[in-house]
Order: C-alpha cells, then sequence, then structure tokens
C-alpha cells in the first residue's frame, strides 16, 4: 500500500514539475530585449589581413548566428553590398569605416543613411584586426601557430547607437603537427565565440580577458 502511494504521489510531482515548465516563458535573448528583428552584415574589414579572412569572418558568423536565431532576418554582406550600391551609398560606407577604424568613433549620420539603405534595424561591422599563420618546425620542437583577433560592432540603425561590441581572440598551437591549423576553423572558433557573446549580450572589449571564457 505505501509503495503505491509512493508511486502515486511521484507522479504527481512529474505532473506539476512538467507542467510548470510548460508554462515558463521562452527566455529571450539579447537581440530580442534589445527589439532588433533585422540585422544587415556589413562588408568585413581589415587593411592588413587576406580577403580571404575577411569573407570568411563575414560568412561563417552570419552562418553561426543563423542556427541561434530564428526570428532575426539577417542580410548577407554581399546583399549589403548590393543594396548600398543600388542606393549609390557605397561612398557613404567607405567614409564610415574609415573614421570608425581611424578614430573609433562612429558616424550616426553616416549610420542611419546606411541603415535606411539596408532597411534593417541594426548594422554589424566586422573589423578583422589581424590573422597570422606561422609554420612549425620539428628541428626546433614548434608545432604550426595560428593568431586570430577580430572585433565585432552591431549598431542600432535608426540612431547609430552602439549597442554590442566584442573583441574576440583565438590562438591555436598545434602539438602534432608543424602547419598550421585550417584558416576556416581558427576563424570558425572566433565566430561561435562572437555568437554566444552577442546572444547572451556578454562585451568584450579587452583581449587580455580572453583565458576567461
Amino acid at each position: 500500500m505505501r509503495k503505491a502511494t509512493a508511486a502515486i504521489l511521484l507522479s504527481c510531482l512529474s505532473l506539476i514539475c512538467h507542467y510548470s515548465l510548460a508554462q515558463q516563458p521562452p527566455k529571450e535573448d539579447f537581440l530580442a530585449r534589445q527589439e532588433i528583428s533585422s540585422i544587415a552584415v556589413l562588408p568585413a574589414v581589415g587593411d592588413s589581413v587576406p580577403s580571404a579572412a575577411r569573407q570568411l569572418s563575414a560568412d561563417l558568423f552570419l552562418a553561426k548566428l543563423k542556427l541561434h536565431t530564428s526570428f532575426v532576418r539577417i542580410l548577407t554582406a554581399d546583399e549589403t553590398l548590393s543594396r548600398l550600391q543600388q542606393k549609390d551609398q557605397t561612398n557613404d560606407f567607405a567614409v564610415f569605416v574609415t573614421a570608425f577604424s581611424q578614430t573609433g568613433i562612429a558616424s550616426a549620420d553616416l549610420l542611419k543613411k546606411i541603415g535606411q539603405a539596408t532597411g534593417t534595424d541594426a548594422l554589424l561591422l566586422i573589423h578583422v584586426l589581424n590573422y597570422d599563420e606561422e609554420k612549425g618546425s620539428w628541428w626546433y620542437g614548434k608545432g604550426g601557430k595560428n593568431v586570430c583577433r577580430i572585433q565585432y560592432t552591431l549598431f542600432r540603425s535608426s540612431n547609430g547607437e552602439k549597442v554590442w561590441e566584442t573583441l574576440e581572440f583565438r590562438q591555436h598551437d598545434s602539438k602534432v603537427s608543424t602547419n598550421p591549423y585550417p584558416m576556416e576553423r581558427v576563424i570558425g572558433d572566433v565566430s561561435d565565440r562572437a555568437v554566444a557573446s552577442l546572444v547572451s549580450g556578454r562585451q568584450n572589449v579587452d583581449v587580455r580577458q580572453k583565458n576567461a571564457k
């Protein structure tokens, strides 16, 4: 009798817990809290890095962000560039990037123009600060090495406000090969960290905190 009663109580508790969890509202991520439902990924910048690294940084970030957000409409860097060309605003983008790279100050007026051209709530700028590969040597006991550092900045289109920014760093030191890791893997790892930071709203502007993540 006691066993039957205990079984009934456990069954009831299980149902109550299941019902309670089902009633909890879905947890909103950072973009939802900021009421951002569309993002235009701007063409990635970085004069001192290979063009392939810039292209990969934009493509991989977008692909990984789509896996985490189903409600956000995202324009690819190519789609964004196409819209800027249609609106004859590629020069505005070039002026904005030059000024922001040199001074760290974002022109609200230029961002609003770019935002109007893309028709999105926010604009994402990806700045590949550095990407380096170094071949190792068995003679010196050194494996291949990769270093990558990318800054991501999200602006609100309506007023140019900086909504979010993070600086992500990744270093790969191979223990089994003198060759560096493939570029896709290294930039993919950085993209994973950046997307996780964006979804949670975490911001990191100090590269020295890279090991704390």
